[in-house]
This record gives structure tokens, C-alpha cells and sequence, in this order.
């Protein structure tokens, strides 16, 4: 049997997502978890042991996949989609039916959000800073002082009617601004 995961949009609000990642979200499932660079080093999760390059994203119907390493289009440096814009998802970790014989790894299929006859839209923003984490642990042992962090993301949306019961619209904008500290013993 197929082992999935549906996750609706409560959830996707709900659950913490470092970076509004698109692939985060399949952690949550059996059989799946995060990939590190001992771990194959290529794609952010791996499905019952599979490579992470086994894995399959669709949105909507249509395959989301990079051509060149067949991994996902997600993360910081390639976010197409961002997780604003997303409704549900469903991640199937193991897919042995007709329908999912494209990839042995895991199918994540991602439906967006739509326009419809009632506006309807959202604005998020996370903030997280240096007053909000602790300084490391080695850090401290050494004596320096906790480094400067600063990270703000945010989203907003907007849908609706622009003929009702015809056509429709929904826009969706996302950042990330990230300041990321270091610190280091400098001898002179």
C-alpha cells in the first residue's frame, strides 16, 4: 500500500518552517527524514532511505523538479513557489500504485491557493533575532560574546473576483532578509 501524508492549510500555518522552505513540510511523514551531507548531500530529505534525487514534487498537476540534478525547485537561492501560496499538501512517502511510477522516493504533490468569488488574503510576518537565541555553547566557553543575528520573513496575499462566477485572481509576495553572525578568536 501507498503510505501518505495529507497536510491542510491549518497545519501549514501552524507548523514551524525555517526560510517558508517548500520541502520542509514532507519531514513530517514516515519513512522521511532530513537529508545532511552524510547522508547523500544532494536534495533537504530522504524517503525510506532512497536518494533524495529520487523524490518527486508536483504542483498543481505538473512536475516541479530541477532538469539538471532532479531535485526540488525550493529553498533560498531557487523559491519559484513560495509556502504563502500553498493550500495543501500531499506527501507519499512510498507510491506503489499506477499513479506515482514515476520516482522510487517520495511524491510530494502541492495544490495553491485560488482566487474566488469573496476576497480573501493574508499578511504574515516572523521576526527572530539575537534577544531571542542563546549564545553557543562554545562560544561561551570561550568567553566572546553572542554574535549579531537578524532575520525577518514575510507574505502577503490577496484573491478574489474579477467577474464573479468566471474569472478570478490571486497574487501572493514573499521575502526573506537574513543577517547571519559569526564569531571567531583572532590572535594578533
Amino acid at each position: 500500500g501507498n503510505i501518505a501524508s495529507n497536510v491542510d492549510l491549518r497545519t501549514l500555518q501552524n507548523i514551524p518552517n525555517p526560510g517558508g522552505d517548500l520541502s520542509y513540510i514532507a519531514q513530517i511523514s514516515p519513512g522521511v527524514t532530513m537529508n545532511t551531507s552524510n547522508g547523500g548531500g544532494f536534495g533537504n530529505f530522504t524517503a525510506f532511505g532512497l536518494p533524495a534525487t529520487a523524490n518527486l514534487f508536483t504542483i498543481n498537476g505538473n512536475d516541479y523538479n530541477d532538469p539538471f540534478l532532479n531535485l526540488n525547485n525550493s529553498g533560498a537561492s531557487n523559491l519559484l513557489l513560495g509556502s504563502n501560496e500553498v493550500q495543501e499538501v500531499a506527501v507519499v512517502s512510498n507510491g506503489y500504485t499506477g499513479q506515482y511510477g514515476r520516482q522510487a522516493g517520495a511524491q510530494v504533490d502541492y495544490t495553491t491557493k485560488s482566487g474566488g468569488n469573496a476576497f480573501h488574503g493574508n499578511a504574515v510576518y516572523f521576526w527572530n533575532g539575537s534577544a531571542l537565541n542563546a549564545n553557543d555553547f562554545f562560544l561561551n566557553a570561550g568567553g566572546s560574546p553572542r554574535p549579531f543575528e537578524n532575520n525577518n520573513q514575510w507574505a502577503a496575499s490577496l484573491g478574489g473576483p474579477i467577474k464573479k462566477n468566471k474569472a478570478f485572481f490571486f497574487i501572493n509576495t514573499e521575502g526573506l532578509r537574513y543577517t547571519f553572525g559569526s564569531s571567531s578568536q583572532v590572535f594578533v
